[in-house]
């Protein structure tokens, strides 16, 4: 039988993780996952992610990803140099293989849904 399920605070987590960003840049950007989905193949999943202050890179983003930021703001650096300033309310894709930097001035939180391609 398949049910509904809650995402957010008051959603069940399968995991929870917390850990330094990927590729530090500046400042102590350490993240929280709150994963609340993992499909059974592992293609998709879906959860809150949040992170304190700093700059980290994502040389290639793994997946594809879906996200609407709650709280806080960042600035999402691309490969060309070009910027794009997210706050709560936004929703954004990052595309599979997008190189970015976030340089995230205070504490930011989002809920995200992930898909990766079967191998």
């Amino acid at each position: 039988m398949q049910k509904v399920i809650q995402l957010g605070d008051k959603g069940t987590p399968t995991e929870v993780v917390e850990a330094l960003a990927p590729n530090p840049l500046s400042g102590h950007p350490v993240t929280r996952v709150r994963r609340q989905f993992v499909h059974p193949a592992g293609l998709v999943n879906a959860g809150i992610w949040e992170c304190a202050a700093g700059s980290f890179e994502i040389p290639a983003h793994p997946s594809h990803e879906m996200c609407t930021i709650l709280e806080g703001e960042a600035v999402i650096e691309h490969d060309d140099g070009s910027r794009l300033p997210v706050k709560a309310g936004d929703s954004i894709l990052i595309p599979k293989g997008t190189r970015n930097i976030w340089h995230v001035s205070e504490r930011i939180r989002k809920i995200f849904m992930c898909c990766f391609e079967p191998e």
